[in-house]
């Protein structure tokens, strides 16, 4: 997969970045389950994340989280009353600070199981890959319902991603996979979630960095997977933009954030994901309408 050529995207075209250097990829307009050039190389979209943006003061950061951490606590609960649920997905290289940012959105809510389950997702188990793949999202509580919040630590673009990029999964399967996985998205959307696809960027040489740290303070997160990411960071950069490049859609974007700072990121993530569900709730959706 490495050795594919990605393409130069073309400004505005497929892409917007907002004023605080976040990337909004939505350029997929076609019917869901609709061709629309799978089997090309993908944009170079990783290579516009801004590694450089950071909050140094930590006053700033923490007045910055706090407005964030409770915007996102007044939304989720406004989401029963507008029939709405939010689904939120983490992805990015490892080490980019995901369980960190789920960690943020449950303390923000004050570790409610009521409305608020963090989802983490690793390898399927035997019974899983017994069934279609995107089957185990929707088992026991992980989708939400009305009123609820679900944060995804990983997720089905796993399928995009690692499957290729480890052989689980040929180019037919793999492209068939694009048009499958917009299709599932886009009736997520038209049942009402509120989908935030977000990616947490961080450079290969800050990677190395937070796993020699994770090795000191951390021990127990260390695994294979931190060696393999690293041996297969160019395969998974081609993976990514492919992904972003054939699912990121007007009803599910994909948000890229640069996590090199963790403070910059951390905000960040809360205020893309609020953006979002604003947007959302200003709608008027309504499941009988």
């Amino acid at each position: 997969m490495g050795k594919k050529k990605l393409l130069v995207p073309k400004e505005g075209k497929h892409y917007t970045v907002s004023d605080d250097g976040v990337l909004c990829i939505n350029g997929v307009t076609t019917p869901p389950t609709e061709h629309c050039g799978e089997d090309k190389p993908g944009f170079d979209y990783l290579s516009l994340v801004d590694h450089s943006l950071t909050i140094e003061d930590r006053k700033e950061y923490e007045k910055k989280l706090e407005k964030q951490e409770e915007k996102f606590n007044t939304l989720v609960r406004k989401l029963e009353d507008a029939e709405r649920a939010v689904v939120i997905v983490l992805q990015g290289r490892d080490g980019a600070g995901k369980s960190g940012a789920a960690q943020r959105m449950m303390e923000a809510l004050g570790y409610d199981p009521k409305i608020f389950l963090w989802v983490p997702i690793g390898p399927p188990t035997q019974d899983e890959k017994a069934h279609p793949y995107l089957w185990r999202f929707q088992t026991g509580e992980r989708m939400p319902r009305i009123g609820q919040a679900r944060v995804f630590d990983r997720s089905w673009a796993e399928r995009l991603l690692v499957e290729p990029v480890m052989g689980i999964i040929g180019p037919k399967t793999l492209e068939r996979s694009y048009s499958e996985i917009r299709t599932y998205e886009w009736l997520l959307n038209r049942q009402g979630a509120v989908l935030v696809k977000l990616w947490m960027d961080i450079s290969k040489d800050e990677q190395a960095r937070r796993f020699e740290d994770r090795k000191k303070d951390k021990p127990w997160k260390v695994s294979d997977s931190d060696t393999i990411a690293r041996e297969h960071w160019d395969d998974y950069t081609v993976a990514a933009n492919r992904m972003f490049t054939y699912t990121g859609t007007p009803y599910a974007p994909w948000y890229l954030v640069n996590s090199e700072d963790k403070r910059y990121s951390r905000v960040q993530v809360l205020k893309t994901i609020n953006r979002a569900m604003s947007a959302a709730l200003a709608d008027g959706f309504k499941h009988n309408d």
